[in-house]
């Protein structure tokens, strides 16, 4: 039997409710299950369906996982952008299932002040591949990193809700694995050297212990030296020295087809092209 214009309403007004609930609590991504309990529906009925149809349809929520099915509130202020800022759910969206994420790359240098190259998606480090995230006019781009446990990071309290950044030490080594994500040497370049003088010896050391890669060790330390950063990169070689052995040469640039005309750091034993890098650190 279809329902009465009475009968829809009263169960609009309970669906806003349950989001004004949410609400109240700096909450702004929910799963369906818990809408359906907040509602008192059955989960997976076609009432529930209909009800978070609803809400989509007014502009009240946008869909954002499909497994498990997940929602966004969209405030009225936020509706021209169809979602809330990442920074207000990433952690309720992925804690349950990537306990360990993190924002990085571009998106980490953005939040540490250095955002020259800030790209329109949002770069989230987790363990596997995944395809992004797409509500509204927003994008979550994932990159994968077997290694996320040992990453070192930081929880961001000063918003709406907490969320997990990279530090500025993990997030120079993770640009420089992942040229390719952040548009080649010259980014990387750039972010390190605004990022530079702010990251501690602690912060660097971690850092190259938790990556415990010898060859991005080398570009970091090459390009710290070039960038004047000296007692950064002194620190660099000091944490390379017992790595010695291992020290192959390393192409400073990734993924990019190199000229002939290439020279060798014999400190860092990385081979350069110098035009490319004289471009890229021209600040």
């Amino acid at each position: 039997m279809t329902q009465s214009l009475s009968q829809r309403s009263k169960l609009d007004l309970r669906s806003d409710e349950a989001l004004d609930q949410l609400q109240a609590q700096a909450r702004y991504y929910f799963q369906a299950a818990e809408f359906a309990e907040l509602t008192g529906r059955a989960p997976r009925s076609p009432s529930l369906g209909m009800a978070l149809h609803r809400l989509a349809k007014r502009g009240r929520i946008v869909a954002v996982t499909r497994r498990p099915a997940g929602y966004l509130i969209v405030p009225p202020e936020h509706a021209s952008f169809g979602a809330p800022p990442f920074t207000w759910w990433i952690d309720d969206c992925l804690k349950p299932i990537e306990p360990l994420y993190y924002v990085a790359l571009l998106s980490a240098a953005q939040h540490w002040g250095s955002a020259h190259y800030a790209r329109q998606d949002v770069q989230v480090m987790i363990s596997r591949a995944h395809l992004p995230l797409t509500p509204g006019r927003l994008k979550i781009t994932f990159v994968a990193k077997s290694n996320l446990a040992g990453t070192p990071t930081v929880t961001v309290r000063t918003g709406v809700a907490p969320w997990r950044v990279s530090t500025r030490a993990a997030t120079a080594l993770d640009l420089l694995r992942h040229q390719d994500w952040v548009g080649g040497l010259e980014p990387v370049a750039r972010i390190l050297n605004n990022l530079g003088s702010a990251i501690e010896a602690k912060e660097l050391h971690d850092a190259l212990d938790a990556l415990d890669q010898v060859s991005t060790a080398q570009r970091l330390g090459f390009l710290l030296e070039r960038l004047r950063h000296k007692a950064l990169a002194d620190l660099v070689s000091k944490w390379l020295g017992s790595r010695a052995n291992a020290r192959a040469p390393q192409s400073l640039e990734l993924g990019t087809p190199l000229p002939s005309n290439l020279k060798t750091d014999l400190r860092w034993r990385v081979v350069f092209d110098p035009r490319r890098l004289s471009h890229a650190i021209a600040l």
